[in-house]
């Protein structure tokens, strides 16, 4: 049985090994990310037909006023200075329009470095975000209390660890998707990740076939504070039909470590490409996807 040493080194590979990598675990990412996209293009096709709509009344109301005031004369800076007022509104029809005296906007170029910069930024928060997720998880395992090694104290871990599984399926049942949810679901989790490796024998084929969320959460703590790699390929088929994003997260990362405790030489080929399968399933840049991709750069050699 893991002493609780062990433990605590396990914790410590999470904040010098995983903490600059992590993911974001925000639920409900892969439709938000479908979704963001489809507004995203709903938004400029209707904004190209609101510049469309509004360029066309703007000539109809200049050639009215010349049929109706055919003597009213507009001078070449008046004429400019309509050109100016309108520029930023015809991104979405022009690439670019010059100017006398070589003045040029470029719209399409302009509008390419916004979106680039947009998109770095959002990937460089669900960094941050994952980072913060998992240093949250470890300073929580770290900072429960320790476990003796002797009867009595596992009759207590086990206790615990049923009591914490509990907690998360109720927690699931009764709360909605958000950030204060998943900030009780990674303490759970981290609790399980101290808990669990003082109780000398589990029975995680079961617990990671169960229909309760809360044993297979109990299964992957396990599996990411004590890699197991005789439970490899329970664990792949686990992840890959797991459907909550929090359990799929973690999945992944313990799929990680048990990698490491296998050795990828000993991973099987049809298995890496089941994960790779799995990748294209997933959104990309979400938290499940990057945490697949750092296990998928372990067998990078298959």
């Amino acid at each position: 049985m893991p002493s609780v040493k062990q433990t605590t080194a396990a914790m410590d590979d999470v904040v010098a090994a995983e903490v600059c990598h992590a993911g974001s675990v925000t639920e409900g990412e892969l439709g938000e990310s479908r979704d963001a996209q489809g507004r995203d293009g709903i938004s400029r096709q209707k904004r190209q037909r609101g510049v469309a709509v509004s360029v066309s009344c703007v000539a109809a109301g200049f050639a009215v006023a010349h049929v109706v005031w055919p003597d009213i004369k507009i001078d070449t800076i008046t004429v400019l200075l309509l050109v100016v007022a309108a520029a930023p509104w015809l991104g979405d029809l022009f690439d670019s329009i010059e100017l006398p005296g070589g003045a040029r906007f470029e719209y399409r170029r302009l509008e390419n470095r916004i979106e680039a910069a947009e998109e770095r930024t959002t990937r460089l928060d669900q960094e941050v975000d994952g980072a913060a997720a998992t240093a949250r998880v470890a300073l929580a395992a770290a900072g429960s209390a320790d476990w003796v090694d002797n009867t009595e104290n596992v009759s207590a871990a086990q206790a615990a660890m049923e009591r914490l599984a509990s907690e998360f399926t109720r927690l699931r049942q009764t709360e909605v998707s958000s950030r204060a949810r998943t900030a009780q679901q990674e303490r759970i989790f981290a609790e399980l990740v101290k808990v669990t490796p003082h109780i000398p024998s589990l029975d995680l084929q079961s617990m990671l076939a169960s229909e309760d969320p809360g044993r297979r959460l109990t299964a992957h703590a396990r599996l990411y504070a004590v890699p197991d790699a005789t439970k490899f390929d329970l664990l792949v088929d686990a992840v890959l039909r797991e459907q909550l994003p929090f359990l799929r997260y973690w999945g992944f990362n313990a799929l990680g470590r048990v990698v490491d405790e296998l050795g990828a030489d000993q991973v099987p080929v049809g298995a890496v490409r089941r994960l790779r399968a799995c990748l294209t399933e997933l959104p990309s840049g979400s938290d499940r996807a990057r945490a697949l991709q750092r296990v998928l750069a372990k067998l990078s050699t298959h």
